[in-house]
């Protein structure tokens, strides 16, 4: 609905998983921020700066922005929260040399809300106190590296990190800056800087926060409706909605980002199950006999267009916030009024319900000025508008008695229903998760930091309901389960406008002495709370219930009723019965399955190790669940059904069970988990024993062209001394077989490793000399395929190079040697070459480059004899009329018919037609005299064959 790819606001008011909006209102904190950061990337020396704001004003949100920021400038980045749940540590192990890192900080919210209430007594509790030294200790650390070494190792290495700690004024100046000044105090301590978060929320800031959020998670489908104008940024609420959530917000005193946008996620669903504006106002305990309309109108507290007869007509002005002197006109009319305008500071400029309001528009602040009068700045005047009367507005009035009297009456109406008296109870309790339909009732389950929690709210009129409500409450304390939901703790609240308290508390009497989840040496008491209000109380609770109400509405510093400390105090009482069964491994770098091991061997010799104090404790409730066998996957789920297995520290369900085999409790047989038994053992043991015998042998085999390859090592496992003659000797057997079993695995691993890189290596090989060998098939008796390596490749491709290198050549050539009459065949050669071990081909090659550059010189000269040749011929037979393609016997005939000198009737031929004959040059190519030759030549004229004028 709405064209939304997420809910624009989380339900509960803090951020999204999946983050897409950005933060409104930040600019100048994120600039201070920003200055943190410069200083840690540009120089040597790390910095700690602290953003102070009060619970729920947006630390987190600041925080997200930072780390974008933070990641654009090439930051790594570290973020934890600051709690008192699991132990606080700051894992910055792959920090590098001269890369800037931040380090966030955020303090959980449990920690707030401890600190707000108990304040400076909080340092009564060690938890907290260890909590706040180790965080200084860490800040200390890696403000200074240097001085730490022991903790950090190389100090050089932790440079450029800057550190930023979230956390609430109460925190901060009240306990941190007494515990530990020497760090968090500006002055005398380590802080850098402290930027304080602005607390002012004003209106136009709030619609502003609630245009980004609706567009940042909006679909494409839903950005294209806005652009084009068919539907407004702020659907699907209108001003008017906003106008009321922040009327609802400003009147309980709660004008903060959290409260704000956990109302607007509520008119959200609201919205889109159909519902309106109203809706929500009734519900936060607004329900005048008014029209749904009206109300809505009433306490959005802005002017409306239109004329009804519950309205009354006003002027609206829209004021730009630069004209000073028109909103001192405005400033003035309101002070009349009881009410302040500050011109100068625009975070001051909010809402003032049926006086004014504020927005951004174009980038600009505007004041809506709701004036009952002409004040005479007709420039910034809207129009007439209407807002309701007086009388009208009354009705919803904080401060009268009148709408008190409503509120109450319309609560205890409501209260006589008794789901509506547990809603109201669940409501006064402020608790959030999973809704569970039960019988007479209903129940609610959460996980809150890894406690899984169940409050029942119940209510009974009736003995037979009574009867099975009883039976109910049995089954979930028996099997630790609600709906299929796990529980590690239970709260009940059980009314009936019928039945007494003490009727009630017999029933249920036996069921709080019952062992809890029927295994556990401790009664349910201990891990349940139960408040009974029968007949005798129901009264009194609904009292308490609308006495807080209206309290809450008339902001008088509400006190809950009895039965919300009554439920906290025993969900305390719970919570530290349920952490007994809390269970931690710490190891070193070494591999689980090792640590258990060791775990084990510790636990056999009596000690008490560390983390697992609980741990006897828990194997003797799970021995006791079964008779003789139970399947794995049953015991594993018993294990996360009967312990708080979320709050356990790198240790699981599967690791008890592992440790329970290791001390001998458990026996694994298939799918099966059997009690200790001798046949058992020995039959397991033999398992063990078998997988390490299959360890003994590493083989890998990989196929190649020239067949497969086969690698096999044999490792030594030694001896193993499997003999045992009870419990606790075949635990004792067992953990030295399995200790060997995964020092074996790990080596055959490796060695695995190894000989697979070796296979792959040989494999390429044997590919690369088939290619080779296809080529030239003559190296193939040359070449040991069982004892290849590298080098041998090599030389069959340098051969194989350079064979393709003479090739090359002699394809080059081959015709000239064929037109030379030359005896050269490379081809012949070279195959006569591959037959030999070591067939100096590269000498073959460099002398046949040799050669085929004279072979060059040889063929040119046989081309121009030739072409001399072919002129001769054409010249006598032009001349002579010699058919012969023989050129000494057509010399000879034409020298013989007219008598001339063969030599010199040569040179002639040869020069063709009409060449210039140069008797010198004749004669000397002749070796005839000058005066022979021109006898020769006059012969040659008189024969026709050559004219006088080309005699030179």
């Amino acid at each position: 609905m709405y064209a939304f790819v997420d809910l624009p606001f989380s339900p509960s008011g803090v951020t999204h998983l999946i983050r897409r909006h950005k933060s409104v209102g930040f600019e100048r904190e994120l600039k201070e921020l920003y200055e943190v950061l410069k200083a840690a990337r540009e120089g040597n020396n790390n910095v700690l700066a602290v953003i102070i704001a009060p619970y729920g004003w947006g630390k987190s949100e600041l925080l997200d922005e930072l780390e974008a920021l933070a990641e654009k400038e090439g930051f790594d980045i570290y973020r934890t929260a600051l709690s008192l749940e699991g132990e606080f540590t700051i894992d910055i192990a792959l920090k590098k040399r001269n890369k800037p890192m931040l380090v966030l900080i955020d303090e959980a919210d449990e920690l707030s809300r401890i600190v707000a209430v108990h304040k400076l007594g909080v340092l009564g509790d060690e938890k907290f106190v260890k909590t706040v030294q180790k965080v200084a200790t860490y800040i200390r650390a890696l403000l200074e590296p240097r001085s730490y070494k022991n903790i950090l190792g190389d100090p050089e290495r932790f440079n450029k990190i800057a550190i930023v700690v979230a956390l609430t004024p109460q925190l901060y100046y009240t306990i941190l800056k007494n515990v530990v000044p020497d760090v968090f105090d500006i002055t005398s301590g380590r802080v850098y800087r402290e930027i304080i978060i602005d607390t002012r929320f004003p209106f136009w800031q709030f619609v502003e926060v609630v245009k980004q959020r609706l567009l940042a998670y909006s679909d494409t489908e839903r950005v294209r409706e806005i652009e084009r104008g068919k539907i407004d940024l702020l659907t699907p609420f209108t001003l008017y909605d906003l106008a009321a959530v922040y009327h609802l917000a400003k009147r309980r005193g709660e004008v903060a980002p959290r409260p704000l946008l956990k109302l607007m996620a509520r008119l959200f669903q609201i919205k889109k199950e159909g519902g309106r504006l109203a809706h929500l106002l009734r519900e936060e305990g607004f329900n005048p006999d008014l029209d749904d309309e009206i109300l809505e109108i009433v306490f959005a507290a802005i002017p409306v267009e239109h004329k009804k007869p519950y309205l009354k007509e006003v002027y609206l002005y829209k004021i730009p916030f630069e004209d000073k002197e028109a909103l001192n006109i405005a400033r003035e009319y309101l002070v009349v009024r009881g009410k302040e305008l500050d011109i100068k500071d625009p975070k001051n400029v909010s809402y003032e319900p049926y006086l004014y309001y504020s927005l951004i528009e174009d980038g600009r602040l505007f004041v809506y000025l709701i004036a009952e009068e002409n004040l005479g700045i007709e420039k910034y005047l809207v129009g007439k508008r209407y807002v309701v009367a007086e009388d009208v507005a009354k009705l919803v009035g904080w401060e009268e008695a009148q709408s008190v009297a409503i509120v109450a009456k319309e609560l205890s109406q409501r209260l006589e229903s008794p789901i509506a008296l547990l809603e109201e109870a669940e409501r006064a309790l402020g608790i959030e998760g999973v809704k569970l339909r039960r019988c007479c009732g209903y129940a609610t389950w959460s996980n809150k930091m890894g406690v899984r929690e169940a409050y029942l709210f119940l209510y009974v009129d009736r003995e037979d309901e009574l009867k099975r409500v009883v039976e109910e409450l049995a089954e979930v304390v028996s099997q630790g389960v609600i709906n299929g939901y796990v529980v590690d703790y239970l709260n009940v609240l059980l009314v009936s406008r019928v039945l007494l308290t003490e009727t009630i508390q017999q029933a249920t009497s036996p069921l709080m002495s019952a062992y809890w989840k029927r295994l556990f040496p401790d009664p349910v008491s201990k891990f349940t709370t139960l408040e009974i209000y029968g007949a005798d109380k129901y009264e009194k609770l609904k009292q308490q219930l609308i006495k807080y109400a209206v309290d809450k509405i008339l902001k008088r510093g509400e006190k809950p009723p009895e039965f919300v400390d009554a439920v906290m105090l025993g969900r305390e009482r719970a919570r530290e019965n349920v952490l007994k069964y809390t269970l931690a491994l710490k190891k070193g770098k070494e591999k689980k399955a090792i640590a258990l091991i060791k775990l084990a061997e510790a636990l056999e010799e009596g000690g008490e190790v560390e983390g697992l104090k609980a741990y006897r404790e828990i194997e003797e409730i799970l021995l006791n669940a079964f008779e003789d066998s139970i399947h794995e996957k049953e015991f594993k789920s018993l294990i996360n059904t009967l312990f708080p297995v979320n709050l356990w520290r790198e240790i699981r369900e599967d690791d008890v069970v592992e440790l329970m085999k290791l001390r001998g409790q458990i026996i694994p047989i298939g799918d099966r988990l059997y009690k200790y038994r001798e046949d058992l053992a020995k039959r397991y043991m033999s398992e063990v024993l078998r997988q390490l015998e299959a360890l003994r042998e590493v083989k890998v085999e990989r196929q190649t062209p020239a067949g497969p390859i086969k690698l096999v090592r044999v490792l030594d496992i030694g001896e193993i001394e499997a003999a045992f003659t009870d419990k606790k000797s075949y635990a004792k057997a067992l953990r030295e077989a399995l200790l060997k079993l995964q020092v074996i695995k790990e080596k055959y691993n490796e060695i695995k490793t190894e000989l697979e890189r070796e296979t792959e290596e040989k494999a390429r090989l044997i590919k690369r000399m088939y290619s080779l060998l296809e080529k030239f098939p003559q190296r193939r008796k040359f070449v040991n395929l069982e004892k290849l390596d590298e080098e041998i490749v090599r030389r069959e491709e340098a051969i194989a190079q350079k064979t393709e290198e003479a090739l090359h050549v002699w394809s080059g050539i081959k015709h000239m040697a064929s037109a030379v009459g030359s005896r050269l065949d490379v081809e012949r050669d070279l195959a006569v070459l591959l037959e030999l071990p070591e067939p100096w081909i590269a000498d073959y090659v460099a002398v046949l480059k040799i050669y085929s550059s004279e072979l060059e010189k040889k063929y040119a000269l046989f081309l121009e004899k030739e072409k001399a040749k072919k002129t001769a011929l054409e010249w006598l037979k032009s001349k002579f009329g010699v058919e012969s393609e023989d050129i000494d016997t057509a010399l000879t005939t034409v020298a013989t018919k007219i008598g001339v000198n063969i030599k010199l009737l040569e040179a002639v031929a040869k020069r063709g037609k009409g060449a210039v004959l140069e008797v010198d040059q004749l004669a000397v190519e002749t070796g005839l005299k000058k005066e022979e030759v021109e006898r020769e030549l006059e012969r040659l004229y008189k024969a026709g064959a050559v004219e006088k004028k080309y005699v030179a």
